[in-house]
């Protein structure tokens, strides 16, 4: 039930593989072009890791001063925060695999290439930065209602 068996004609196969560009089995002439391997980095300068990096420390001892060091908020908050170092070092290590990253566009003064097109150096950093900015402010919010109410 979970294998299918497909019986093509010759015919077909022969076909398929004119259509694919590489040449029948026998026959000579130049096979299918090699397989190029992903080549996408991060490309981001490091001032914009940093940043981020920042606002999410921003937001961790917000939240800590928020709670007033309480034991069991300090063990949660602790949790959190190597949830986001696993996240981040994970990013970190599988860029690392590729080996050493080109320096990024945006730190040459050229827009950073992607998929839907060229973006400046602003909106590459409001799109990085909006959400750990919105969750920094977010935490010093807590920080601040918590200093008023409590």
């Amino acid at each position: 039930m979970l294998e299918q068996v497909r019986d093509f004609p010759v015919e077909y196969a022969e076909l398929m593989v004119e259509l694919d560009g590489a040449t029948a089995p026998g026959a000579e002439g130049p096979g299918p072009a090699p397989a190029q391997p992903e080549a996408r980095r991060f490309e981001l300068p490091a001032a914009l890791w940093l940043a981020m990096l920042a606002c999410y420390a921003t937001f961790f001892t917000a939240i800590a001063v928020a709670t007033g060091g309480s034991g069991q908020a300090l063990f949660a908050i602790a949790v959190s925060v190597l949830y986001t170092a696993m996240y981040f070092g994970t990013a970190g290590v599988l860029a690392a695999v590729a080996g050493p990253e080109a320096r990024s566009p945006l730190s040459r003064g050229r827009p950073l290439p992607t998929w839907t097109g060229p973006m400046k150096a602003a909106a590459v950093w409001a799109q990085v930065l909006i959400v750990p900015f919105c969750v920094a402010v977010f935490g010093i919010s807590i920080a601040i209602i918590c200093a008023v109410i409590l």
